[in-house]
């Protein structure tokens, strides 16, 4: 096949996957769950001309002091950056926020393409396979578990771009150092745990040539690109609150209740993590380690390519592009384990590991002919090519059957999320009057700006007294408690008028009564 040939391929996939993608899309009404509204509503600052700041507190780990608060100082700022794109050119509207994302999606399946392409065949002899790299593209265009977040303001699409081009490139040698470390850089400006695509593009070299001493000359490329798209940030961090990069992710390495992520003043350190005790400590870290497995297999696997891209991994076990892909796998896998581990079961672990999928997919391939030629040579009535044709065909329905599965009910319970939110800032805003713009206080401080315009802060985890030295310190007059509540608040929910410091001032319903109260000492 020419050159011109594959170019035509690339094309033909990009635009089919650009059809799928605006199709998944287009019946995704809004955000539909917090990181989603969290990213949105900071593209929506940039895009009018805030800049990065945030007119919400969803966690108090950098112990915020007030609103509106500096941005991006848990979460990376490049998804907001994206949709903040999308909205100058096409209007602040949630559309807009997502065509970012539906173009850069509808190139992951190219990537998975070059990379089956390259790898479909061993490296001494042999020709590239299209069925492989045709297969590769269409599971990545119908991806199970992501399906419904690549069009999304998030970090799925970016990360899984800019993840797998760093771990493409850094097994393409020392030409394509300073690739691989821009694309890092993107990719940590998306996740912080993009760090980790450092591994690759400095160790790869060293384990080509067995030297330590090749980390020398790519490594200075691929820092170069690194902090070439870091530096700006970094740069603004230190001018904005006085660090290079916010200590509130670290902290959570200490959670032993992952609801804890949301306390007012609770210490997180090492001291208040050992005091959890060695033996809930080591099966916390057990748990992960299996969850995490099975969020490899399930999600990045599709649960049906799992044993065949393990397969194939193995077979293609001395072929740079998977031992790159394979250092990056191992040290997300642990880390999200052994680390950080709530939030890595609760997310982190899905999140990052989209990088992986298209290796995985391509991968799957080869593990699929491995097996199928296995059999052939057993069984007379096979034919091989025949026989591997067929059930590639067959995984394929079954990857558009599966994501299929997935996408409808999600998409259905997002379009309805948090609609309640419209009504109760419409109630607030008519008991407003002259005065100022309320702060209030609710589950999803996020998705309430996103709904109301008004500023909010984050139920934190704890009591009423909890509760109230919260709302004091941040002026929260409004407070909206929701059947998801912290569980020190189940009595307040199941008797909203014991509390006299709060005054009961409206019941609304969604999926079970939703509170609103006032501050009784508010004016």
């Amino acid at each position: 096949m020419k050159l011109t040939g594959i170019w035509r391929d690339a094309i033909m996939v990009f635009a089919l996957a650009l059809v799928i993608r605006v199709a998944a899309a287009l019946p995704q009404a809004q955000p539909g769950y917090m990181d989603a509204y969290y990213y949105t509503v900071g593209a929506q600052q940039l895009a009018t001309g805030r800049g990065f700041t945030e007119p919400f507190i969803w966690n108090y780990l950098d112990k915020p002091s007030g609103l509106p608060r500096p941005s991006h100082q848990y979460w990376m700022p490049l998804p907001s950056i994206l949709a903040a794109f999308g909205m100058w050119i096409g209007g602040v509207n949630f559309r807009a926020a997502q065509a970012p994302f539906i173009l850069l999606s509808a190139l992951l399946p190219v990537i998975a393409y070059a990379i089956a392409w390259q790898t479909s065949f061993p490296r001494l002899g042999g020709k590239p396979n299209r069925r492989h790299a045709w297969a590769a593209a269409l599971f990545t265009i119908f991806s199970g578990f992501f399906v419904v977040f690549w069009s999304l303001p998030e970090t799925f699409a970016p990360f899984a771009v800019f993840g797998a081009l760093a771990i493409w490139a850094a097994a393409q040698g020392e030409r394509w150092a300073l690739v691989a470390g821009l694309c890092v850089g993107l990719a940590h400006l998306t996740r912080a745990d993009g760090v980790l695509l450092l591994l690759p593009a400095l160790l790869l070299p060293v384990l080509k040539h067995r030297k330590i001493a090749s980390l020398v000359p790519s490594g200075l490329w691929v820092m170069l690109g690194y902090a070439t798209v870091m530096s700006p940030w970094l740069i603004h961090n230190w001018l904005t609150t006085g660090r290079l990069l916010s200590t509130a992710g670290a902290q959570t390495i200490f959670l032993t209740n992952y609801d804890d992520l949301f306390s007012l003043d609770k210490s997180l350190n090492l001291s208040t993590y050992l005091t959890w005790g060695v033996g809930n400590i080591l099966r916390s870290k057990l748990d992960a380690l299996w969850a995490n497995l099975l969020t490899l297999v399930a999600v990045v696997g599709m649960v049906f390519l799992a044993p065949f891209a393990a397969l194939g991994v193995w077979l293609r076990r001395r072929d740079f592009i998977y031992q790159s892909a394979l250092i990056y796998g191992a040290a997300l896998y642990l880390v999200m384990s052994l680390v950080f581990t709530l939030p890595g079961v609760r997310g982190g672990m899905f999140h990052s590991g989209a990088a992986l999928l298209p290796f995985a997919c391509a991968a799957a391939l080869v593990g699929l002919d491995a097996i199928v030629a296995w059999a052939a040579a057993r069984i007379p009535a096979w034919e091989a090519a025949r026989a591997q044709r067929g059930f590639t065909q067959v995984l394929i329905i079954v990857a558009v059957l599966f994501s299929g599965l997935i996408y409808a009910p999600k998409v259905l319970d997002w379009n309805q999320a948090d609609a309640i939110y419209d009504a109760i800032g419409r109630a607030i805003g008519a008991r407003l009057a002259d005065q100022p713009a309320p702060v209030v206080m609710v589950n999803n401080a996020p998705g309430y700006v996103y709904h109301t315009g008004q500023m909010a802060i984050s139920i934190p985890n704890g009591d009423v007294e909890t509760l109230i030295a919260a709302a004091h310190r941040f002026d929260a007059q409004w407070v909206v408690l929701e059947t998801n509540h912290p569980a020190a608040l189940a009595d307040l929910y199941a008797r909203p008028q014991s509390e006299p410091r709060l005054v009961l001032v409206e019941t609304f319903n969604r999926d079970g009564p939703v509170y609103l109260f006032k501050r009784a000492d508010a004016n």
